[in-house]
């Protein structure tokens, strides 16, 4: 069995049917289902059984499927010793994160990453998303996790894991007109024209948020009462349900807020903060690079459940390391 089929036993056993697996694999299905029959016929014993339309291992099966991912492992193993033999083998990824929770998703990254690639290191850079952005054109970092307010980057630039609309926290104590009636996800819709005379936290410059707020006052006409600029979003979450002044979250940090403290609202424009992976300009990614990315968006699909959003760049990634589950869990559990 060559190493590309040892991925065929696996992916069908995680599908749990022919159809399924040779989608991910890109392999056509007869195609697998001709592989199966080859194996089945050599070992004298079936490795699948159907039932209700899935295919589940027999016990012949579960060994042959724990054995297909200890030999991918100990071939990933051997490669990685093969490759740190040469001089030039060590590799130094720059990684911009924006936040604390960009700093931890690249963190738990870290491990399956080194387990493949013991020579490679990854060096966090905290910074906001422009800076990160503008490090990233001067070739100062190799990637960054951050948010931005354009999703239409440059195909292949931009590794996109998640999409959160901002909304609006007014502290309850504040007296003002009825909003729109309409509503969207539980949330009525107001507009910026009734808050003019409201004192406001902003957002930190230089963040996404913060150019999303500006744009949005500048189609309202007004500059806002700002009395405090907030570097900490969890700060201007506090700071509204206090009293102190109109917040500009992003969900779902909004929706941590005390129901009982303040009122949430969307706006008419649903403005948005798109998260991800960016890469600068014409960059090409490496073998460590593309690992760490797809690890990373793994980590997102943890975190974010239903806010989920891969694009095409992501997609295409994930599809990529198809089938190598088994081999990241194996590095995991051996650092």
């Amino acid at each position: 069995m060559q190493t590309k089929q040892l991925h065929y036993i696996i992916e069908i056993a995680r599908q749990q049917s022919l159809s399924g697996a040779a989608k991910v694999l890109g392999i056509s299905q007869p195609a697998l289902s001709q592989f199966i029959a080859a194996e089945e016929k050599s070992l004298g014993v079936s490795l699948f059984f159907s039932y209700r339309n899935r295919l589940y291992p027999t016990p012949a099966g579960t060994i042959c499927i724990k054995a297909a991912a200890e030999m991918i492992r100990i071939k990933e193993q051997t490669y990685r010793k093969i490759r740190s033999c040469r001089a030039d083998s060590r590799k130094r990824v720059r990684i911009g994160v924006s936040d604390f929770a960009a700093e931890r998703m690249a963190a738990k990254a870290v491990p399956a990453v080194f387990g493949r690639y013991p020579d490679a290191s990854v060096v966090p850079v905290v910074g906001t998303d422009s800076w990160l952005a503008d490090q990233l054109q001067q070739g100062n970092l190799d990637m960054a996790v951050l948010g931005t307010v354009s999703p239409s980057i440059s195909d292949g630039s931009f590794y996109q894991f998640a999409k959160r609309e901002v909304h609006i926290l007014i502290p309850r104590e504040f007296k003002m007109s009825d909003p729109l009636r309409e509503s969207r996800q539980g949330y009525s819709i107001i507009s910026l024209e009734e808050l003019k005379n409201f004192p406001f936290i902003a957002p930190e410059t230089g963040t996404p948020e913060r150019k999303i707020a500006e744009e949005l006052f500048s189609e309202a006409g007004f500059h806002p009462n700002v009395i405090y600029i907030a570097a900490d979003p969890y700060a201007a979450l506090e700071l509204a349900e206090t009293g102190f002044g109109v917040s500009m979250l992003p969900e779902p940090l909004a929706d941590q807020a005390d129901r009982e403290k303040v009122r949430i609202f969307s706006l008419p424009q649903h403005p948005s903060v798109f998260y991800g992976v960016l890469l600068g300009e014409e960059k090409r990614l490496d073998d460590v690079e593309e690992l760490l990315i797809c690890c990373i968006l793994r980590e997102a699909a943890r975190e974010e459940g239903v806010s989920l959003l891969y694009n095409e760049a992501s997609r295409k990634l994930m599809e990529q390391y198809a089938g190598e589950e088994e081999l990241w869990t194996q590095n995991r559990l051996n650092i």
